[in-house]
């Protein structure tokens, strides 16, 4: 079949512009400048006999026809890099690199990732541990593993768990500053997320708690250390429910209000992991199976110790979707 196409180069920066949502940030990203990206797309229209943009001094409005064409372009250009991949690692053994969330990789990941790289004896598996999101492209990743409330628009999201989180105290705390009532929850310090998060308001939500006070709070940047600092004594705080069932156990610390508190938040108030995939890499057929063996093996209510209401909704939506 002989192909009717523009130039390849006009839709990739097309294909930049409209994800970009403008001329000056395609070229930046490029690297070219925007009398360049603004020619190129001039071709694509007279190609096509279409105008793609609505222009004016401060926008650039993509029309019917521009929103049409980018699915098809950017499926295509998914693809062209998906074939790159194949051709260029078909030589060597396959590589999979991953940015993961630090508890997600101690308490979940590693312990089993045993069990997949046997599937896949020479895979060449790395993985960096991280809490922020870093641009996957800079580092040459694959995918990440990363924790928030979800609306990840610029990667493919496959939600893997809740991370349900228990307020917990330790005994002496609470011998010293009683809790005779949800509302002298105000006379506490609170340990809890330096990631933006809503857990704390939620809770006073839960609780009934209608008056806010202005509290101490010590932002920490890993779950590792707001669970020593609520051990140390230095506040009430969140941690996720397999610790808070360990170190209850044991008699360190207490959950007030019950560990099943927080199982109350809605959906879309329930911090969670998920699964972000590069666009470029959604064909992969060895993320596909790490996907699948991520679902079947690790992200299950036996390990986790609870159901995952994220993954129900999940499900109902690529069911809905078929």
């Amino acid at each position: 079949m002989r192909y009717r196409l523009p130039p390849l180069n006009t839709l990739r920066i097309f294909e930049a512009i409209m994800r970009r949502g403008s001329i000056r940030q395609a070229a930046e990203e490029l690297c070219l400048t925007p009398q360049a990206v603004s020619q190129q797309l001039k071709q694509l229209e007279a190609h096509l006999e279409q105008t793609l943009f609505q222009r004016n001094i401060r926008s650039l409005t993509p029309t019917q026809a521009a929103h049409t064409l980018y699915d098809h372009v950017r499926d295509g250009l998914d693809r062209f890099s998906q074939g790159v991949s194949a051709v260029q690692t078909s030589r060597t053994a396959q590589q999979l690199y991953l940015y993961v969330s630090p508890y997600f990789a101690t308490e979940f990941l590693v312990p089993r990732l045993g069990q997949f790289t046997a599937l896949f004896p020479g895979i060449d598996f790395r993985m960096a541990v991280g809490v922020d999101l870093i641009e996957l492209d800079d580092r040459g990743m694959d995918a990440a593993i990363h924790w928030d409330y979800g609306g990840n628009v610029d990667y493919i999201e496959t939600p893997l768990i809740d991370d349900l989180k228990v307020l917990v105290a330790t005994p002496g705390l609470l011998e010293r500053i009683p809790l005779n009532s949800p509302s002298d929850l105000l006379k506490h310090s609170v340990v809890t997320s330096l990631v933006a998060n809503s857990l704390w308001d939620d809770t006073l939500d839960l609780l009934q708690v209608k008056e806010r006070a202005s509290q101490r709070v010590m932002l920490l940047h890993t779950h590792a250390a707001m669970m020593e600092a609520i051990l140390a004594g230095l506040g009430v705080g969140f941690i996720s429910y397999a610790d808070a069932v360990r170190e209850i156990a044991a008699g360190r610390l207490v959950a007030p209000y019950g560990i099943d508190l927080l199982k109350q938040l809605p959906a879309e108030k329930m911090p969670r992991f998920t699964l972000l995939i590069k666009p470029d890499r959604k064909h992969s057929p060895l993320l596909k199976q790490f996907t699948a063996w991520l679902l079947e093996y690790v992200c299950t209510e036996d390990i986790v110790g609870y159901p995952s209401a994220c993954r129900r909704v999940s499900s109902a939506s690529n069911t809905a979707r078929r």
